[in-house]
Parts: structure tokens; sequence; C-alpha cells
């Protein structure tokens, strides 16, 4: 199985900046997205622009999906205009974090239209995607993973096979993703504290980086997005929302007992109640800082 084409289906958040990247790499490439601006970028660059997941599914032999909810996945996958109605689509990769009973229901339909199927959520955030050095954690049949590697390694440095049945991506890519948040919340409510004991933040964050506390928020995520006052770089609160809904909906399947999740996620419902749903998840820091604001106020 050769792909000399390739589609992308979503180019917002991740799908975007994975698109400039094989453009980068001089990849024949098409897009589709429903926001004509999230288009235009690429269209000058010289991608083929898609009318409909199905005319996508017309040019391209392989189509990553990079879709922000279930219900955006499931109707570009076989909705009316979906890509299981398109002529030349051979495999179909599914990168978005939708849970396994999502990615069951997709794969169960592109199997029964003859189209490879793998789910292969990504890792590594926009930076991540426009540079070429995510990570994509991949299921589905294994003579299909490894006709499709070749295309993998083109978005992605490091590709983890995690076995035959899809979904357990989705749960490993959960877990993963619960493991940065609890970490960033940690990191957030840390300097938080700091800041209102009088310690300077820049200062702080570096004794976490020279100690047991670093991890990839105090490594990369303040300096980048707290440090220069931008507050920008994990997209949108609600991801993480979803993110974690879905973490928990796995393990109540699992009968898996969670004790940092839920808290992660009541602290994510707290501040999207508050204001913050659409804004950059780094904008929680801003979000903790009035909370203590508050609560001083009362004591006083």
């Amino acid at each position: 199985m050769t792909f000399d084409s390739i589609g992308i289906i979503g180019t917002g958040n991740m799908g975007g900046p994975m698109a400039m990247r094989l453009l980068d790499l001089g990849v024949r490439l098409s897009v589709c997205d429903t926001n004509p601006q999230a288009i235009a970028p690429l269209a000058d660059r010289g991608a083929v622009v898609a009318s409909s997941p199905r005319d996508l599914a017309d040019m391209a032999d392989i189509i990553f999906a990079s879709m922000p909810s279930r219900e955006a996945s499931l109707k570009v996958a076989f909705g009316e205009n979906g890509v299981v109605h398109g002529g030349k689509l051979k495999v179909y990769v599914e990168t978005s974090t939708l849970g396994s009973e999502t990615i069951h229901r997709i794969g169960s339909e592109m199997a029964t239209r003859n189209i490879g199927f793998l789910d292969g959520p990504i890792s590594g955030g926009p930076p991540g995607a426009r540079a070429g050095t995510l990570s994509i954690i991949v299921s589905g049949a294994q003579d299909i993973f490894e006709k499709s590697r070749p295309a993998l390694e083109k978005i992605a440095s490091k590709v983890f096979y995690m076995g035959e049945q899809p979904g357990m991506s989705q749960i490993a890519k959960l877990i993963n993703n619960h493991v940065s948040a609890a970490g960033r919340l940690a990191v957030l409510e840390g300097l938080a504290m700091g800041v209102k004991a009088g310690i300077d933040p820049k200062t702080l964050n570096d004794v976490l980086n020279a100690s047991s506390g670093r991890n990839y928020t105090t490594s990369d995520k303040v300096p980048a997005a707290i440090l220069t006052g931008t507050y920008k770089f994990n997209g949108p609160l609600s991801i993480g929302l979803k993110d974690h809904a879905l973490l928990l909906e796995e393990a109540r399947r699992l009968g898996a007992r969670m004790w940092i999740a839920p808290r992660v996620l009541e602290t994510y419902e707290e501040a999207a109640a508050a204001g913050y749903r659409e804004q950059d998840g780094m904008r929680l820091f801003i979000y903790m800082q009035e909370q203590s604001a508050k609560l001083q106020g009362e004591k006083a």
C-alpha cells in the first residue's frame, strides 16, 4: 500500500500546524475545514482545499482527522458527506481524543467500507505539531499500521504501537493527558501561592526546575505562557474538560478507581463556570489567583 496524497480534516489548533509541517516536507496535501480562516494559510502554501469530507476522501489515500468533539468526528467520518462515501480513501487515522466507545463506532463503520482504520491520538501540542516532534499512540490492525508508518512518521517523531484493538490508544492518551494536567494544576496553584507569599514567580519556577518538582509545565509552559504574560500555550480549557470527562468515563467502564482525576475535572468545571471555558488553559493561573484573593477577602 502506497500513499501518493495525504489529507487532513480539521485544520485548527493541532491539524493546522500538522498540515504546515507536511507542506514543509513537500507532501501532496489536501485539507478540509469548515472555517475558511483556518484553511486560507494552507491554501496559500499550495494545499488543495476540499469542499467536504467526502470530497477530501476522493482526493487523499490516507486522511488524518483532528476534530474537537465526538459529534464532529462522527459527522466527518460517516455523516451524509462523510469520508466513508469517498472513492480514493484507503486508511483513516483518527488523531482526536474521543474515548474508546466513539473510536469503536468509527472503526466499525470504516470496516464495512473496506477502509483501513487506525486509532492514533497525538500528544505534543501545537509547537510539536509544527515541528514534527509529536508522539502518536497507534492501535489497529498491524498490517495497516506498518503500511501507514511512513505517513505517521511525517507528523510524529515518536510512534508507539499499542496493539490490534482500536481504543487502547485512547486510554493511553487520556492517562497521559491526566498526568500532564495534574502536574500543571499543581504547578499553577503552587506558583499562585508563592506569589501571594511575595516570591518572584520566575525564581520559584527556577527552583522547581532545579528540584524534584520539574515537569513539562515548569520547563516549557510557565516560561512561554506565564512569565511572558501571554497565557497562551495549551488551547482552550474546554479541551481539558472533555478529556477528563472521557477519562472518568473510561475508568468507570474499566472499574478503575480514580482519586486525583475527579478533583482535576472539578477544578476545570469551576473555572469554566467562572468564564474560562474557551480561554487558554494556562489562564487557570489567573483564576487561581482570583480565588485566593476572594478567600483573603472572606477572611478579612
